[in-house]
């Protein structure tokens, strides 16, 4: 019956890792010296509560004081047979630990110091953005003038194939965002073998900061196997030029300010000097945020336009590139200020102007407004002929 009852238990010692002090405000006395054992015994499925408990008003120190480990900290719901405590094991007791502080989170303006030195290293720099230097003269979006510069200067394939969009009516040129553009074209390697240098700008970049940042640039740089060019009629698969050119032919609209911005905001996660930037470059480079998919400089230019840009003279510029660009949340903001401004922005010229280019946008002000009107106070129903009434 004892050997049974004696199976249940365990035996082992409790070690001071060092001394061991009970502290006050007048004084502080040591109660366990350094390495001083302590014999216990428990049952094997008693949790080391009571323990921690009983060591502590033996040698006359506070229970919260102290700390416990085996091979790991013990908590107060473990067991001897929890931990595998065995006969003859010591446990280590010492002071209790003030817990680490958390690392300091890293330093923004050291992170862009660093990423603005990688910025303007160009001695390992391997790809090149062939940039217009001056943006031709531009009217309103979908204007004749736009239009027709566009047109002059046809994109490289998309990295992505997306099926055109159908319906008559759309304002977008041919230089418009990729979605907009058929499925991707084998690369005749005879077109824009030697491109033209006047009036070009080269800005050279890191292709795995970019690749690393937007998906379109991970897709435009992917090398892929040669074109299967054979009549079997299986999938053309080509890589396209640029990965192995590694130069990206930028739009006539998109000119060298712009593109340098792009890469501020691809390498360092911001534009330093955004709040110095006009309206219409703002709204250039959300159009290029809006083709090249870079969905967080896109939100960054829909955010500072409607913060510190939009105005009565603005808010017609900005409602109607929403329509190109896709920028559902500025497109939002733009009818919340009309219906704020309907006298003063109606009556602007031009608004007038902007929206003849866009009259199917006049739908969601018109929507917008008839929300704003208050439901008519249904009158009663008459119940008789007054004709009637009178002859009786």
């Amino acid at each position: 019956g004892n050997g049974g009852q004696m199976n249940e238990h365990v035996e082992f010692t409790v070690k001071a890792e060092e001394d061991l002090y009970l502290t006050g405000t007048e004084n502080t006395i040591r109660r366990v010296t350094a390495e001083t054992n302590y014999s216990c015994l428990m049952l094997k499925t008693q949790r080391f509560s009571s323990l921690f408990r009983h060591y502590a008003k033996y040698h006359g120190l506070r229970k919260d004081d102290l700390e416990y480990y085996f091979v790991n900290p013990l908590e107060n719901e473990d067991t001897p047979e929890s931990v595998q405590l065995q006969r003859g094991d010591t446990i280590m007791v010492r002071k209790r630990r003030k817990p680490e502080p958390p690392e300091a989170a890293a330093d923004d303006e050291e992170f862009f110091r660093d990423m603005r030195e990688l910025l303007d290293d160009e001695e390992h720099m391997d790809c090149v953005f062939l940039v217009h230097e001056e943006a031709p003269q531009a009217g309103p979006p979908g204007s004749s003038a736009m239009t027709g510069g566009i047109a002059s200067a046809p994109p490289p394939p998309s990295p992505y194939g997306a099926p055109p969009t159908s319906g008559g009516g759309t304002k977008r040129g041919v230089s418009e965002t990729f979605s907009d553009q058929g499925k991707p074209e084998p690369v005749d390697d005879g077109m824009d073998a030697a491109p033209s240098s006047a009036g070009l700008v080269e800005i050279r970049a890191h292709r795995c900061v970019l690749t690393a940042r937007a998906e379109y640039f991970k897709a435009l740089f992917r090398k892929g196997p040669n074109a299967d060019l054979g009549s079997s009629g299986g999938a053309i698969v080509a890589a396209f030029k640029e990965s192995s050119e590694r130069m990206v032919r930028v739009e006539p609209m998109f000119p060298a300010r712009i593109v340098r911005l792009m890469l501020e905001f691809l390498y360092t996660n911001r534009v330093q000097s955004l709040g110095s930037v006009r309206t219409d470059d703002l709204l250039c480079l959300l159009h290029l945020s809006d083709k090249w998919l870079l969905r967080d400089l896109k939100r960054l230019c829909e955010h500072e336009l409607i913060r510190a840009h939009m105005d009565v003279d603005t808010v017609a510029r900005m409602y109607c590139a929403t329509e190109d660009y896709r920028a559902l949340r500025l497109s939002k903001a733009c009818i919340e200020f009309i219906m704020e401004n309907i006298r003063e922005v109606t009556g602007n010229v031009s608004f007038q102007e902007e929206m003849r280019h866009y009259p199917h946008l006049c739908i969601p002000i018109l929507k917008a407004a008839a929300d704003m009107i208050p439901e008519p106070v249904h009158k009663k129903q008459r119940t008789g002929d007054h004709g009637g009434s009178g002859g009786g």
